[in-house]
């Protein structure tokens, strides 16, 4: 049986490390930039391109909504599972759907645009700004299992970790 907050439909190990291109890991890279080899025509395009780039945020939210946010719209190919799993919800602590893992070889870590801690603000037009986690996994299952190549999730990129604390001086 799944678990209750899976949207996975396969029991996969978490990711342990984002697409590695030539040894280089994503650490390497800004966030949404990927290295591509060879000529990309404008077909293929859209099949490597991370976030849609021409998206307005304040189409589908008002600026409370989006206040302090880096909100971007991902288009996810639908070739396996997604195996994404998410947890909060309006009625949680965490007052929002958050990405809680991705695991290795599905669509989502594919896609590479989204990581552990990601909001998702919406799935296929549908907000999830105020839903609980039973209505989101819902609507996560129904945009996979539906119709179409393609599942759009807007989402609000989780803040950078600081890790100053950490650092050994010599």
């Amino acid at each position: 049986p799944k678990s209750p907050k899976s949207v996975a439909t396969e029991v996969r190990q978490p990711a342990t490390s984002k697409h590695k291109m030539d040894g280089v890991g994503p650490e390497h890279l800004p966030r949404g930039e990927a290295r591509m080899e060879g000529v990309l025509t404008e077909q293929n395009r859209q099949c490597f391109q991370k976030y849609v780039e021409d998206f307005d945020p304040y189409s589908m939210f008002t600026s409370d909504q989006i206040a302090g946010k880096d909100v971007r719209l991902l288009r996810i190919k639908k070739e396996g599972p997604l195996d994404l799993t998410v947890e909060g919800g309006i009625d949680s602590p965490v007052g929002k759907i958050v990405v809680s893992a991705i695991y290795d070889g599905g669509a989502a870590d594919k896609h590479g645009g989204i990581v552990k801690g990601d909001e998702i603000m919406a799935v296929n037009g549908k907000i999830l700004t105020d839903v609980t986690l039973t209505e989101a996994q819902t609507t996560l299952t129904k945009a996979w299992n539906k119709g179409g190549d393609w599942i759009d999730l807007v989402i609000a990129v989780s803040p950078p970790k600081e890790y100053d604390d950490e650092m050994t001086f010599f």
